[in-house]
Order: C-alpha cells, then structure tokens, then sequence
C-alpha cells in the first residue's frame, strides 16, 4: 500500500507545469491607468496569461475628454534578452463609467511577462 502512494504523490508532483492551466501576470489590478496629458484615465486590471498569450483589460472609464483611440504600450524580453513590444487598442465613446474590456493575442510567444510601458490616446471618431 505505501508503495502506490508513493507512485501517486510522486505522479502529482511530476505534472507538467503546462496542464496546469495558464500562468496569470497582473500588470495592474484596481490600477487608474492614464495617458500622458491625462485626457482618458481607466481604472481597472490589466492581466497577461502566457500559456494563451492573452493580454486582457477589464476596466471602466474614470476621465475622458470626448471620443477617441487609447493605445496601451508594452514591452516585455525573452528569455534571451531580447525586447517585444506590443500594443493593446482600445475604442472609447468617452462616456464617464463606460465598460472597457479589450483583449489582445500577442505576436510573440517567446515573452512570459510584460511591463506598461506607455499610454496614448488620440482624439476623435475612429473607425
């Protein structure tokens, strides 16, 4: 009987890290992200799982000047060093308490984590 259990603790241990499901990175949680002349401001998470490579926000508009693009700019490195960028687009109406929720599929596979780098956003209708 201790044998077996011993299999079974041993087998439980061993299991890849990837059937566990997808790792989560929070960038930000309950987080007010800005642009830099403070025209939108969100308040909300900002998360990466990288078994899916999926960037995601979950927010709600705290500030806005009016309709327009918001442009969220990360950066994350390989595990050689070597530097991505990516770029999370973001509609808005402009409308005080507006649900954002936007998700990304990234281009680069390699990068297990990523960093804000910067906040855009550019005024007016945008189709």
């Amino acid at each position: 009987m201790r044998p077996l259990f011993v299999a079974v603790v041993l087998c439980f241990l061993t299991v890849p890290m990837s059937l566990a499901g997808p790792r989560e990175t929070i960038i930000g949680e309950n987080t007010v992200f800005c642009d830099s002349e403070r025209l939108v401001c969100l308040r909300g998470t900002l998360s990466y799982y990288s078994n899916p490579r999926l960037l995601e926000l979950r927010s709600r508009v705290q500030k806005a000047d009016g309709q327009g693009l918001l442009k969220i700019r990360l950066v994350g490195d390989n595990a050689n060093g070597h530097t991505r960028r990516t770029v999370l687009e973001v509609r808005i109406r402009g409308r005080y308490s507006e649900i954002v929720n936007s998700k990304l599929i990234t281009d680069h596979p390699d990068v297990d984590t990523w960093r804000l780098e910067s906040i855009s956003f550019e005024p007016g209708p945008h189709d």
